[in-house]
């Protein structure tokens, strides 16, 4: 009898991160517009979901790492004919919150990417939002999604793309690096590398996929400081931080941010991100 693998130093704090927070990556990002050169989005998930055909063949779709279900709902409240959908998650929180708000619109499966419970050749899209970067062994990852994907099937991803140079997210960065070097024991690092360029990227994806294009998104949030505060302090540095020097962290950016208000009182908050979108060779 074998027994699974107990889940890694970044898996577990993920999973704490995800029982503690479930739901949080569609809070902040559900309703937040996205631009992608001339195009623009009502959101990074509506982007995605933009990413499967609309014409008269049913397709499987997969979203992989689905957390609370967001990007699935909005598939499933297509125009008929509907894709076949599927989620899959390591996060029982989150999927526990998918499935209240699917309401058996989608097949759901607790698993690790690494393995995906699926058959060779059985699905023609794959979308994954704020995921991937995070996951251990991406390599194994992107060649079990080559695996499960028909030939010729699609692979669409939002990953990470770093701080914006300017405004609220710059301040935010300055004020974390002292903070992060005055920890007891250095933070987690989630994630490979190459996620954090688009270079990185294109040799990545290339090792299990043809056609890979890397685009670069505007993610255009804001609203009070506290607001933006409230986000920035979820992000998975700062979570990591200490009570005290996180509440230090939140003072300081208050009022670093004072200056960049409008004449309405808030301040913007700009994202960068990528999507990366690739096909399973033809066999």
């Amino acid at each position: 009898m074998t027994h699974p693998m107990p889940p890694s130093e970044t898996e577990s704090y993920l999973l704490d991160y995800h029982r503690r927070l479930a739901g949080v990556t569609a809070r902040w990002f559900s309703r937040t517009p996205v631009t992608r050169g001339d195009h623009r989005f009502g959101s990074t998930y509506a982007l995605l979901a933009a990413e499967v055909p609309s014409d008269s063949r049913e397709h499987t779709v997969l979203d992989l790492a689905c957390g609370d279900g967001y990007l699935l709902e909005l598939l499933a409240h297509r125009e008929p004919p509907r894709p076949r959908l599927l989620g899959l998650d390591m996060s029982a929180d989150e999927l526990a919150h998918a499935q209240a708000r699917l309401q058996g619109a989608a097949t759901l499966h607790q698993g690790l990417a690494q393995s995906l419970p699926f058959e060779d050749d059985s699905l023609d899209v794959v979308l994954s939002h704020l995921a991937l970067m995070l996951m251990d062994d991406c390599e194994q990852v992107l060649s079990e999604v080559r695996r499960t994907l028909k030939p010729d099937g699609k692979l669409s991803c939002v990953v990470g793309g770093g701080f914006a140079p300017t405004g609220s997210l710059a301040v935010f960065r300055e004020l974390m690096k002292p903070a992060i070097e005055s920890q007891p024991r250095p933070l987690l690092s989630l994630g490979d590398k190459r996620f954090r360029s688009t270079e990185g990227l294109q040799q990545l994806f290339g090792l299990a996929f043809q056609h890979v294009d890397v685009f670069d998104l505007l993610v255009q949030d804001g609203g009070s400081p506290e607001h933006v505060w409230d986000s920035l302090a979820q992000t998975y540095d700062a979570d990591q931080l200490s009570p005290s020097t996180r509440e230090g962290v939140r003072k300081a950016f208050l009022s670093a941010v004072e200056p960049l208000r409008d004449s309405a009182g808030n301040i913007s908050c700009h994202w960068s991100m990528r999507q990366v979108t690739a096909h399973a060779p033809r066999r």
